[in-house]
């Protein structure tokens, strides 16, 4: 069962957005002086890669140990704030809110960490208009604009996705993936590889997300194995149910080998 320990505003106005910023700056009590760079993935890169510099963070902790994390466009807007308490021994929440342009609120994330339950509220013109409860991988309950009872289904629509099952990416990702026996890490890796997917379901950009310490000989065969996958991807939903351009996160991580994950995150598109 999925809990979570705070409550969601159907309406969240200007005031209460305000009023949510004033308490954090009462309440913190250590801040990070120096500005962490971030890509467009929001993954921290190296401070001179100036070409792949999108967002700024700033990290802060308050009396009870809760972090938070305060993302700002490079010419200062808010776009992110992360929120992540201390763990219990069954519950580590994390709560992210994503803003528009007009320093709006576009959705909420509420998530267990230890289990990756979650979820998300999504909000246009300050109203809710979609939300979708992860009970697991396989299972969601979802709403959207204008319906007032969640639907069950097996897959987080509001995500592009691989089409095809998973055993058939997992076949032709073993089938094709070409790496060197030494480059396999003896200590635990993790690589992030971003896949732009248009309203069509056509992939148009296959990057490395989170580039930072990582080999690129691995990268780039993770980004070959993608790239020869086509265009078997369906589209992400917007809470209205039109299909829209979307960046798809996959994770493979490394220990001893390579373990696939269809595993995303709620990210805005880009």
């Amino acid at each position: 069962m999925i809990v979570f320990c705070i409550t969601f505003p159907m309406k969240p106005t200007r005031f209460v957005l305000a009023l949510a910023a004033l308490f954090w700056t009462f309440c913190l009590m250590a801040q990070t002086d120096t500005s962490i760079p971030l890509n467009k993935h929001y993954f921290e890169i190296y401070p001179e890669d100036s070409v792949n510099h999108v967002f700024n963070k700033l990290v802060s902790y308050s009396k009870d140990s809760t972090k938070l994390e305060r993302i700002f466009t490079r010419d200062g807007k808010i776009q992110r704030v992360v929120m992540t308490k201390p763990p219990t021994k069954e519950y580590h929440e994390q709560v992210t809110d994503q803003y528009n342009a007009y320093n709006e609120l576009e959705w909420r994330r509420t998530e267990n960490l230890l289990n990756s339950k979650f979820l998300t509220l999504y909000y246009f013109d300050n109203k809710k208009v979609g939300e979708i409860l992860s009970e697991s991988d396989t299972l969601f309950f979802v709403a959207r604009n204008g319906e007032t009872k969640p639907i069950q289904q097996s897959v987080n629509d509001f995500e592009p996705m691989i089409g095809g099952s998973k055993e058939d990416w997992s076949e032709f990702f073993a089938a094709n993936i070409k790496l060197s026996a030494k480059l396999y890490s003896k200590e635990p890796a993790e690589y992030w590889i971003a896949v732009l997917v248009n309203e069509y379901g056509i992939v148009n950009q296959v990057e490395w997300a989170n580039h930072l310490g990582g080999n690129q000989k691995i990268a780039s065969q993770l980004i070959r194995v993608l790239e020869l996958w086509g265009n078997n991807f369906s589209p992400a939903l917007d809470p209205f149910g039109h299909p829209v351009t979307k960046w798809l996160l996959i994770p493979f991580r490394m220990r001893g080998g390579i373990s696939r994950s269809l595993k995303v995150l709620d990210i805005d598109s880009f």
